[in-house]
């Protein structure tokens, strides 16, 4: 657990300042280098869970580092918070180019299938969602995580899954609950970062 005096990091300079080019940028540079000092390995963690390995966990961070750099420094009032959810946006973003990647890979026999450029977005945009849906699922608890897939994705009733899990049926629904609740609420907070 972190205290709060850990989120409290001084306020990053503002770009807008004019005939201090060189003084806010290495200002900001100062600023940027206490954030990560201060929380690189819990967010290249964060990030390594939710792409599902550290290697990309690592490239993910930096990604949302360089967010950071972009960003207006007046509207960032908690930047370790900041951090974190720049970090997500950049996990989706991550998954989201290698979803697409992937699906270039079109083996030879499959062309035709994909000769319709509808059929093509219609699937493009439907990856995309899954992408950003398993990051936010990796967010979850496992047991919540696991029960969401089971009933949404693999149509396993609530009775079938408290089972395999060894909860209540509410407690199932408990899990469902709090994993469509978490992706509305991201969802909702991703227009602001």
């Amino acid at each position: 657990m972190h205290d709060a005096s850990q989120n409290a990091l001084p306020r990053p300079p503002h770009y807008a300042s004019r005939g201090r080019g060189r003084a806010v940028t290495k200002s900001l540079n100062q600023w940027l280098g206490l954030l990560f000092r201060r929380h690189h390995k819990d967010v290249v963690r964060y990030a390594s869970r939710l792409i599902g390995n550290r290697h990309d966990g690592e490239d993910v961070v930096q990604n949302a580092y360089l967010r950071m750099v972009k960003v207006d420094s007046r509207t960032v009032e908690h930047p370790r918070s900041y951090l974190f959810k720049a970090a997500r946006n950049a996990a989706i973003d991550f998954r989201i180019k290698l979803e697409r990647e992937w699906s270039r890979r079109v083996e030879f026999d499959q062309a035709d299938a994909l000769s319709s450029p509808e059929d093509f977005s219609q699937r493009l945009e439907f990856r995309d969602r899954v992408a950003t849906l398993s990051v936010l699922l990796n967010e979850l608890p496992l047991a919540c995580r696991t029960a969401f897939i089971m009933n949404k994705v693999e149509g396993h009733s609530h009775r079938e899954i408290a089972e395999t899990l060894g909860v209540s049926v509410s407690m199932v629904e408990k899990h469902i609950l709090r994993a469509f609740s978490h992706c509305r609420d991201v969802k909702r907070e991703m227009g602001h970062v």
